[in-house]
C-alpha cells in the first residue's frame, strides 16, 4: 500500500471555527458533510504510548477508505498540547489541544492510505493517562460538503504520562516489558516485541475480545533480552485482539487491531 503526501497549495481559511471540534473529545464528527459515521473509513493513530511530563512525542494519523479522493482530519488531546510539525496542519487559536488540516490532502488512488504528522506534548496534570482523539473525513473532491463525503472516528489512543520519579521507581519493572505491536492496525501480519530480564519460562498468547485463546506464540524458556515474534493473523477475522506476556512474576496485556 502506497503512503504519500502530495503537496497541493489549496489553503484553508484557518479562522473558520467549523474546522475544529470534530473528535469524540469535543464534537460529533464531520456532521456538516453527513450525520452518520461510516465504518468503511478507517482512521487510526500511531506513535509512542508513554511520555514524560513535558516531553513531546511524534505521531501520525492515518486514514483509508471511503470515496478517497481527498481527505481532512482532526486530532485532539484532553490535557496536553498539540504541536505543528509541517505545513499540512494548522492549530486554531481557540483550540491549542487540537489540530486540523490546512488544506484537503489528495489520495494518490482510492486504494491508498494518507496520513498527517503531528506532535503532542504531555501536560503536567494530575492525570496518569491522557488520550489522543481522532476523526478522518474521506472526500469526494468537489469542494461541496455533502453526504457523498464519508467520515469516521479513530480508535482512542491512550498515552501514559510519567514523571521522573515514576521512571526511577519502574527501573526494575522495566527489565520486563511488552511493547506495542507494529504495525497497528495490521493485515494480516504484525510484529510483537518484548523484553525479559532473566532466563526463564515465558508465555505470549493472543486472545479475542471475549477472552478466547486464539494463538500461542511463545510457550518455553527464553534467554534474557529482547525478543521479536511475527504474528500472522491470516486465519482470523478482523477486529480487536489482545496479546498477553507472562514471564516470572511479570504479566502485561496490550491491544491490537486487525483490519480486513
Amino acid at each position: 500500500m502506497f503512503i504519500a503526501f502530495v503537496s497541493i497549495v489549496i489553503v484553508a481559511n484557518i479562522d473558520d471555527i467549523t474546522l475544529i471540534g470534530g473528535t469524540e473529545l469535543n464534537g460529533n464528527g464531520c456532521v456538516c458533510h453527513t450525520i452518520e459515521r461510516d465504518t468503511s473509513v478507517n482512521v487510526w493513530v500511531e506513535g509512542p504510548d508513554t511520555l514524560l511530563v513535558g516531553q513531546t512525542g511524534y505521531y501520525r494519523m492515518y486514514m483509508t477508505g471511503g470515496p478517497a479522493e481527498a481527505g481532512g482530519y482532526n486530532v485532539a488531546g484532553r490535557f496536553g498540547e498539540m504541536q505543528l510539525v509541517d505545513s499540512f496542519s494548522v492549530k486554531h487559536s481557540l483550540a491549542p489541544n487540537e489540530l486540523t488540516q490546512a488544506f484537503s490532502l489528495p489520495f494518490p488512488t482510492t486504494q491508498d492510505t494518507i496520513y498527517w504528522a503531528f506532535g503532542y506534548t504531555a501536560s503536567d496534570s494530575s492525570a496518569a493517562w491522557d488520550t489522543i482523539y481522532s476523526c478522518g473525513l474521506s472526500l469526494v473532491w468537489d469542494s461541496i460538503p455533502d453526504p457523498f463525503d464519508r467520515w469516521n472516528f479513530g480508535h482512542k489512543f491512550p498515552v501514559k504520562i510519567e514523571t521522573l520519579t515514576d521512571v526511577d521507581d519502574n527501573i526494575i519493572v522495566e527489565k520486563f516489558q511488552l511493547f506495542q505491536n507494529y504495525p497497528n492496525p495490521f493485515n494480516p501480519k504484525t510484529i510483537l516485541r518484548f523484553r525479559i530480564g532473566d532466563y526463564g519460562y515465558a508465555s505470549l498468547k493472543v486472545y479475542d475480545v471475549i477472552g478466547n485463546e486464539v494463538a500461542i506464540l511463545v510457550d518455553k524458556e527464553l534467554a534474557a533480552g529482547e525478543h521479536e515474534i511475527v504474528f500472522d493473523a491470516n486465519q482470523l477475522s478482523g477486529g480487536i485482539y489482545f496479546y498477553k506476556l507472562d514471564a516470572g512474576s511479570y504479566s502485561e496485556t496490550k491491544k491490537m487491531l486487525l483490519l480486513k
